[in-house]
């Protein structure tokens, strides 16, 4: 996180920068807490599964692990509170959950991709039934143009003149005078 200011006790009480790190690789969290004026460490604690988080006040914040009782005091609420959204979520992802809000928001992404697919496949229907369509009409429009063929030649047929079955006779003065 980008840090949040705190005010921390212990031996030498002050203003601390406290920040929640995440070690992706072991999967684990990390709250440091460095003193504003010369970064000495005064925090420094695990987030381990099944730590318990308390909001003692709008402002005071504390959890424990095996050893202590750790404590932060923060500038203001809205501080308080986004440390705490922090702290929690990374308690969820470590018992396994999701942080609150997540199974909405894959419950939105769900709920769009089964939309998206829905309307792919409704695209995809429209398109086979188009093409059905047109190669319908492309069938149709063959068949006609057949049948305007065969028409058409039984029309010449019917128009042409007869032609003599037998050869017409040879002329008879042509073999007279020889």
């Amino acid at each position: 996180s980008s840090g949040i200011n705190a005010e921390y006790g212990g031996n030498s009480p002050g203003m601390a920068k406290v920040q929640v790190y995440h070690h992706t690789v072991n999967n684990t969290y990390r709250v440091v807490g460095r003193k504003l004026n010369d970064h000495a460490v005064v925090i420094n604690c695990a987030l381990l599964k099944g730590l318990r988080y308390h909001v003692a006040t709008e402002r005071f914040h504390q959890w424990r692990d095996q050893r202590q009782v750790y404590g932060l005091n923060f500038a203001s609420s809205a501080e308080a509170e986004e440390f705490g959204k922090i702290v929690r979520d990374c308690l969820t992802k470590l018992s396994g959950g999701s942080p609150p809000g997540a199974d909405a928001t894959a419950q939105q992404r769900a709920a769009e991709e089964e939309r998206l697919r829905r309307e792919e496949e409704e695209r995809q229907r429209l398109e086979e039934e188009r093409r059905r369509i047109e190669e319908e009409e492309r069938r149709k429009e063959e068949e006609r143009l057949l049948i305007e063929k065969a028409q058409e030649e039984e029309r010449q047929r019917q128009m042409a003149p007869a032609l003599p079955t037998t050869a017409p006779p040879v002329p008879q003065r042509a073999a007279e005078e020889e």
